[in-house]
């Protein structure tokens, strides 16, 4: 499931579970942070690098069947919340890391596998990329400390993105910093090599500056994402001050297709947790990485108590059928739960 190899001073995971495209579980949770302490005070291993021998993608994120079937359902489960425990202490490793991580986004990347790398020095991403933060539908919220970056993204695309779940595409992710390096796929190995090569002479910031200058090169040139097509909308349905807005602002234009589309994506979601997500957008940016983290382990945790999680995973992924959610609609949706759940007062529009 997950594999290591070095060549010459740069160490490389690979990520290796292709049949459900690398979905993370605890055996490579503890894999990988047990390869990454074996590497930090090797002085041959200069730098690392996130990659997937999977054809499909880099990673769909956690193996939600394995978290329903093993944790959610088994009641002979101490600790129903170690996989997410657990990957939340290797992503913040990871953040911490005392030498630069390189990683490669290439197909699907979603959900675990960003929370596990966004947080690198180097981010490689070419134009095969879907990337997405799904988690509204699962009955809890983009977690592994992503909203963190989206809170720092205009209003109206972060709260499109977090309350939606929406694909990026590469072009999309180097124009909103979520990567470094957008690439032709053909030119990786090139890119690879180069990476190499460098690790022999340079380590630390200095080999991170050495790989931006040496790639330029390949750069592959921006094109007009299906997000950019879009964005004046995303502005015109998603810059209100409440949720209630933003859904009442889509019912009312439902004679425009996106908006019509938009609001069905909506409606299958948890109306709970959307306006978890709706605050915990601009409660984000406040907060530091690790306080996010802490804020996105509350949050599922609370997931997990309430059976929200189990309904989504059952429904999503399990059944394949829509949801029934305990709160089916906004005014069923207790205030006093969101902000204790949040740790604030007040909801961003009563301030």
């Amino acid at each position: 499931m997950i594999k290591e190899k070095i060549i010459e001073n740069l160490g490389i995971i690979y990520l290796d579970r292709p049949k459900v495209l690398n979905a993370l579980n605890l055996e490579m949770i503890e894999s990988i942070e047990k390869i990454l302490k074996k590497w930090e005070d090797d002085d041959q291993i200069r730098a690392v690098l996130f990659d997937s021998l999977s054809p499909k993608g880099f990673c769909a994120g956690g193996d939600l069947k394995s978290i329903y079937n093993d944790y959610l359902l088994n009641d002979e489960c101490e600790n129903k919340d170690e996989f997410y425990q657990q990957e939340f202490i290797l992503d913040k490793y990871v953040k911490n890391y005392k030498k630069p991580i390189i990683s490669h986004y290439f197909g699907i990347v979603m959900g675990g596998g960003i929370g596990l790398t966004i947080n690198s020095d180097f981010i490689i991403c070419d134009e095969s990329v879907n990337w997405a933060m799904p988690e509204t539908r699962l009955g809890f919220v983009p977690d592994v400390g992503v909203c963190k970056h989206l809170s720092k993204l205009p209003q109206a695309l972060g709260q499109y993105l977090g309350l939606c779940g929406e694909s990026l595409e590469s072009s999309d992710l180097i124009k909103y910093k979520l990567a470094d390096l957008y690439i032709n796929s053909k030119n990786y190995e090139k890119v690879l090599d180069i990476l190499i090569d460098l690790t022999k002479n340079y380590q630390g910031q200095n080999l991170i500056e050495e790989l931006k200058r040496k790639t330029e090169e390949f750069k592959a040139e921006k094109i007009s994402s299906s997000l950019d097509e879009n964005m004046g909308k995303i502005e015109k349905y998603f810059s209100f001050s409440s949720l209630d807005e933003i859904l009442q602002s889509l019912e009312e234009n439902k004679d425009d297709d996106f908006a019509q589309k938009t609001l069905d994506n909506l409606i299958q979601k948890y109306i709970f947790m959307l306006q978890v997500q709706f605050e915990k957008y601009f409660l984000c940016k406040d907060l530091s990485q690790d306080e996010v983290f802490d804020l996105d382990l509350k949050i599922l945790k609370y997931s997990r108590k309430t059976g929200a999680m189990k309904e989504g995973i059952r429904s999503l992924i399990i059944d394949k059928e829509s949801a029934n959610w305990k709160e089916k609609s906004l005014d069923q949706v207790s205030s006093k739960k969101v902000k204790d759940l949040l740790g604030i007062e007040k909801f961003y529009s009563e301030r």
